[in-house]
């Protein structure tokens, strides 16, 4: 009975091994491997692929080179990741096997909703006689990093990105990638073959100040982006010196505030200090006034300054000692004309200035932009002179030392 039991057990074991033997076709090779090198991508990056113990040169039938066998592109015998069957050029075919059943090759992740969308993704690769081996890639997803994440209106800040789309020499994909501030298109940059990408973008004047602002680089094409958040801050003063008595000459070195605003208000403790005329911030929202500091007892004071709607406050330490007289600084308006219309040409609201100079009995312009930089004859803005200024919009501007109302069209300014 022993002898008979053995005899059927052996049987059954070889039943099931020819059975296993059968189903080759639709399951992995005893020993079959497939590698991916590297395990971490993105979308059209190019990987290598290492299939190890594929079907070998002892089974016949194979259409390579001396009757290896292959990958041959053709029907189920294919590579695909993620679901996607690869075609050229994200994958060439045929691929063949050396006489072992090893090979390997070059591939590029396609750019997919499956892909984009990123984490584990399945590589998969059948030969010619069905032999199935799989491998998983993590997909990177974009992001993005500011540097820094903090600044004001009109300041450079630099966008770092990764995990995006790869550009690529095989697949012909230079991939571009648009960056938004705010909702507003900045400019669009190449990522490079490992998907990643610097760039520099300009904080646009127009952002609210005081604000947290979303800056954002899309996947063209899909519902897939970067993100990350730039702060604009509110404004600041600094006052110079920041204590002494009374009298003491005082300048308000301002920023963050509203381009091409003019100074509202500016107080210190509870009395009004502004100069006349009303100073107006610079093109980027800095500013410049002088004040002197009025008789109160030792203390601390502080000393406010509106420009915009904006408001920004430092402290003034009043010490104690006898009232001084110090003379205010008179800072002199530049005649250069880039300078003195800068409140101007930095909004893009100028157009053209004309003045007819009497001397040489000709008439003189100046056009801010960069295409007439050679051809302006008005070198220098020179006082009594009237001059003929042609606006897109009306805006309170200062010109020469004092604020000046002007309308759309053509203003007459004397200078």
């Amino acid at each position: 009975m022993v002898d008979l039991r053995s005899k059927f057990v052996i049987l059954m074991a070889l039943a099931v091994l020819l059975t296993v033997s059968g189903a080759d076709a639709m399951s992995a090779n005893f020993g079959s491997e497939l590698v991916v090198e590297p395990q971490i991508v993105v979308p059209n990056q190019r990987v290598i692929l290492t299939g190890r113990g594929f079907t070998s040169l002892v089974v016949p039938d194979g259409n390579g080179p001396l009757g290896s066998h292959q990958i041959t592109g053709v029907g189920q015998s294919v590579i695909t990741v993620g679901g996607t069957p690869l075609k050229p050029p994200f994958a060439f075919y045929p691929i063949n096997f050396d006489d072992f059943g090893n090979w390997a090759t070059t591939i590029s992740i396609p750019v997919t909703d499956v892909t984009v969308a990123g984490g584990a993704i399945t590589v998969k690769a059948v030969d010619d006689q069905g032999i199935v081996e799989t491998a998983q890639v993590i997909i990177g997803i974009p992001s993005i990093t500011l540097e820094p994440e903090t600044s004001r209106i009109n300041t450079d800040v630099s966008v770092t990105g990764r995990g995006f789309p790869a550009s690529n020499v095989l697949t012909r994909v230079n991939s571009q990638v648009p960056i938004s501030y705010a909702g507003f298109a900045l400019t669009v940059v190449s990522a490079d073959d490992l998907g990643g990408f610097t760039a520099t973008i300009r904080v646009p004047a127009s952002t609210r100040i005081s604000s947290n602002n979303i800056v954002r680089a899309t996947v063209v094409g899909f519902d897939q982006w970067g993100m990350a958040v730039h702060a604009v801050p509110r404004p600041t003063i600094t006052l110079s010196p920041s204590s002494g008595v009374p009298g003491t000459a005082v300048t308000v070195a301002g920023k963050g505030f509203p381009p091409n605003a003019v100074i509202a208000s500016s107080r210190a403790g509870d009395i009004n200090v502004l100069s006349a005329p009303a100073p107006v911030t610079d093109g980027d929202g800095n500013l410049l006034t002088f004040f002197t500091m009025p008789i109160f007892l030792p203390g601390v004071q502080t000393v406010s300054v509106t420009a915009g709607g904006l408001t920004g406050n430092d402290v003034f330490t009043v010490i104690e000692g006898a009232a001084v007289v110090q003379t205010l600084p008179t800072p002199s308006p530049s005649a250069l004309p880039a300078d003195a219309l800068a409140s101007l040409t930095q909004g893009e609201n100028l157009l053209r200035v004309w003045t007819f100079n009497n001397g040489s009995k000709t008439w003189e312009f100046f056009d801010p932009r960069p295409a007439f930089v050679n051809a302006n004859t008005i070198n220098r803005m020179v006082p009594s002179y009237i001059y003929w200024f042609q606006l897109k919009r009306g805006q309170a501007a200062s010109l020469n030392g004092r604020v000046v109302s002007l309308f759309e069209g053509w203003n007459l300014v004397p200078w």
